[in-house]
C-alpha cells in the first residue's frame, strides 16, 4: 500500500497528464454523439448514440474522480507516511555547509605612501557534532551500538552491530555527522520480502564503506524510530576514519 503511494506520488505529473487527455477524448466524444443525435431520426440509432454519449460522460467523470484521488494521495498521504504506515521517510543525504569566503575592505593606494595590508574578516568555520569521548545516549538497551565502541579507530568496510528494538517499532538508520551540524545516513533498516522492517537485538546493524568518507575524526550514531514517528536519544560514539593499508607486496 504505502509503495503504490509513494509511486503514485512520484509520477504524479504523468498520471494527470494520462487522466486529462483521457477526459479530453471523452468529452469530445460525448459533443460528437450529441451533435449526431441532432440529426438522427431512426430509433436504433438514436439508441446507440445516446449509449455512446453516456458512455463518454461516465468516463469522463471517472478520468476526474482518478485525478482527485491523486490529488489527494500526493497532497497529504504521502507526506504522513510515517504517521499512518509507519514507512521511513525516502533519506535525503545532507550536505556540508559551504564556509563562507573571507571577506576584504578595498582601499586605494596614494604616491609615496606605504601599501596597507588588506584586513581579513574572521569566518567561522563549519564543525562537526563535539561528542564526548565516551559516547552519549548509549544506556538504553533497546538503542544502542555494541560495535563500534567509543573512541574506535575504523578502515575499510565495517560491520555495525547493536539492537534497535523499541516499543512499537518502525524503522533504524545509522548516520555520520558532516559539516555543520549535519547528518548523513550511511546504513538504513531493511525490508524482507514481505515488505516489513524488522527490530535487531544483539545483531548486525548493517556493513557501512568507511572509505566513503575522508580520513578524519566523526560521530557515529542510532536512531530508532516507532511507528508514532518518535525515537529515544540515539546513541552517539566518537570515532576516527583512516585510510586502509596498503596491501603487503607478495615476494
Amino acid at each position: 500500500m504505502a509503495d503504490a503511494i509513494l509511486w503514485i506520488a512520484r509520477n504524479q505529473r504523468w498520471i494527470y497528464l494520462a487522466l486529462i487527455l483521457v477526459g479530453a477524448w471523452q468529452l469530445w466524444s460525448w459533443w460528437r454523439a450529441q451533435r449526431r443525435l441532432r440529426f438522427t431520426v431512426f430509433g436504433v440509432e438514436r439508441e446507440a448514440l445516446i449509449s455512446s454519449r453516456s458512455r463518454a460522460m461516465t468516463l469522463a467523470f471517472v478520468a476526474l474522480t482518478f485525478m482527485a484521488a491523486v490529488l489527494l494521495l500526493s497532497a497529504f498521504i504521502a507526506p504522513n507516511l510515517t504517521e499512518l504506515f509507519g514507512v521511513p521517510p525516502t533519506p535525503t543525504s545532507p550536505f556540508p555547509t559551504d564556509t563562507p569566503a573571507p571577506t576584504w575592505t578595498p582601499f586605494f593606494v596614494l604616491p609615496g605612501l606605504e601599501t596597507p595590508t588588506p584586513e581579513v574578516a574572521d569566518s567561522p568555520l563549519a564543525t562537526r557534532t563535539p561528542v564526548p569521548a565516551a559516547g552519549a545516549g548509549c544506556l538504553n538497551p533497546d538503542a544502542t551500538i555494541d560495535s563500534p565502541i567509543p573512541g574506535a579507530i575504523l578502515a575499510g568496510e565495517v560491520e555495525v552491530r547493536g539492537t534497535a528494538n523499541v516499543e512499537n517499532f518502525a524503522f533504524y538508520k545509522v548516520e555520520i555527522s558532516t559539516l555543520g551540524e549535519n547528518w548523513l545516513p550511511v546504513i538504513t533498516s531493511q525490508r524482507d520480502e514481505n515488505n516489513v522492517t524488522h527490530p535487531v537485538v544483539k545483531g548486525i546493524l548493517g556493513k557501512w564503506d568507511t572509505r566513503l568518507q575522508e580520513p578524519g575524526s566523526y560521530a557515529l550514531r542510532l536512531v530508532v524510530i516507532d511507528s508514532a514517528g518518535q525515537s529515544p536519544e540515539p546513541c552517539t560514539l566518537p570515532i576516527t576514519i583512516v585510510e586502509p593499508a596498503p596491501p603487503t607486496p607478495t615476494p
